[in-house]
């Protein structure tokens, strides 16, 4: 299995280097089962796509840029939703664990995938701990082309360990901006367990939205009682965007800034179903003509 892993993504970086466009057309038609259209773009997919492509996103990047969009959240007044920062370093072999507390969050500023959530550091081994940051520093340019996370300069970070009261990794709400109005809302919950669910939910009458996901839902995670707050929140910092996924976390009271994301998922969106992606693709024209 690992080796299919970077077989997949070993044909991934070199068909990326030949042609970006070609490697976004193979994900599209394996996810969709069919070509995207990329010269008249409706859907967000397609949408996304294309702002890559014609690398719309390259003045922007320092939105996905985990430690630089700190200073953005200030610059919009939001300072007192930044988790607190703990230590920045270039180096994996600079991170002193004897000076962190005992639960924290390391992350690659860029990217996604690359945290490492550590809620009790006796259990963690520093030098394996160490070796795998070392070696997300020295990764390869990004597989999918998205070439404004390559525009960032890498950095590891440590952010606190962000207490929503339910005991485990919390709950990550993940807000879609189009032209900076929240469609809805990605719910990530139980993450860290067998029981993890994503799920869309209507924002205002917090509706599964089921004909937005492929996957079926089982169980209904309740909204946070600050669920207008954070709305708010994710509107406050989307403004003047297009699109912009905004990710926070709450534990009811209190609201934590997550991160930005430019393209979601390599901008293939690969859970949404083909309604949902051509819904907010309809929006998003509609608003971008008005």
């Amino acid at each position: 299995m690992c080796l299919l892993r970077n077989i997949k993504s070993f044909l991934m970086r070199l068909i990326s280097g030949l042609s970006p466009e070609l490697l976004f057309r193979i994900a599209y038609i394996h996810n969709r089962g069919q070509l995207p259209n990329l010269r008249s773009p409706q859907n967000l997919s397609e949408i996304l796509i294309r702002k890559v492509l014609d690398r719309e996103l390259d003045s922007i990047a320092f939105l996905a840029d985990k430690y630089a969009v700190r200073d953005y959240v200030k610059g919009r007044g939001l300072d007192d939703i930044l988790p607190r920062l703990i230590g920045v370093w270039d180096n994996a072999c600079d991170v002193d664990f004897n000076s962190l507390p005992e639960k924290f969050a390391l992350k690659m500023n860029f990217g996604a995938g690359m945290n490492i959530i550590c809620p009790d550091k006796s259990k963690i081994q520093e030098e394996e701990v160490k070796e795998q940051l070392e070696k997300w520093l020295e990764s390869g340019k990004s597989g999918y082309a998205e070439y404004h996370y390559d525009l960032i300069p890498r950095k590891i970070i440590c952010e606190e360990w962000i207490d929503d009261g339910s005991g485990c990794f919390p709950t990550d709400y993940k807000f879609m901006c189009i032209n900076g109005k929240v469609h809805c809302v990605l719910v990530c919950h139980g993450r860290g367990s067998e029981e993890a669910s994503f799920f869309p939910y209507d924002v205002v009458t917090w509706k599964p939205l089921q004909e937005y996901y492929k996957v079926k839902l089982h169980d209904t995670v309740p909204a946070p009682n600050n669920i207008k707050q954070m709305v708010e929140i994710a509107e406050r910092l989307s403004e003047g965007m297009d699109f912009v996924r905004v990710d926070l976390y709450s534990n009811g009271t209190s609201v934590w800034f997550g991160e930005m994301t430019l393209t979601p998922s390599g901008c293939i969106l690969h859970r949404w179903t083909d309604y949902a992606i051509e819904q907010m693709g309809g929006i998003y024209k509609k608003q971008s003509i008005e």
